[in-house]
């Protein structure tokens, strides 16, 4: 580390970490954290999850998580969607009620039922559903299971 004739530090030294000046990525959520946080949203227009979260993806969460702007924290949740999905043809459902486009099963044990609702794709109930308790409500998923695992 030098002192500039300026009285400043010159910080270019590689053994001086500065905030924010770190090109390191953080560390990707766990994979249920993620997908959890990530469904937590909702999201315009239909859409269907075709991937599965990469280490990438769930790094860029964490710096979702972590933003302290809302325009920041949607802007990156929202390029994660996107990257997953692929956009749906639904016809819209003419009395109007929430339609199930599809159900993502996390593991054996979890499940996230994605319903689009006046143009809106959201999970319901917020945060999932134990998958017995899913498979009580409306039998063996059959409609388009993608597994997120």
């Amino acid at each position: 580390m030098r002192v500039a004739t300026d009285g400043f530090l010159d910080t270019r030294d590689d053994l001086v970490r500065m905030p924010g000046l770190a090109d390191t990525e953080p560390e990707p959520l766990p994979e249920r954290e993620a997908l959890s946080f990530l469904l937590s949203h909702a999201f315009p227009g239909p859409r269907r999850i075709v991937r599965g979260l990469t280490p990438q993806h769930r790094g860029t969460l964490q710096r979702a998580v972590w933003a302290d702007s809302v325009n920041i924290r949607m802007g990156l949740v929202d390029r994660v969607w996107r990257a997953i999905t692929e956009p749906a043809t639904v016809s819209p459902s003419p009395s109007g009620e929430p339609q199930l486009l599809q159900i993502v099963l996390y593991g054996d044990t979890w499940a996230y039922p994605l319903y689009l609702e006046k143009g809106t794709m959201r999970v319901a109930p917020c945060g999932g559903l134990p998958l017995g308790e899913l498979k009580k409500k409306r039998g063996t998923p059959r409609i388009d299971v993608r597994s997120a695992a």
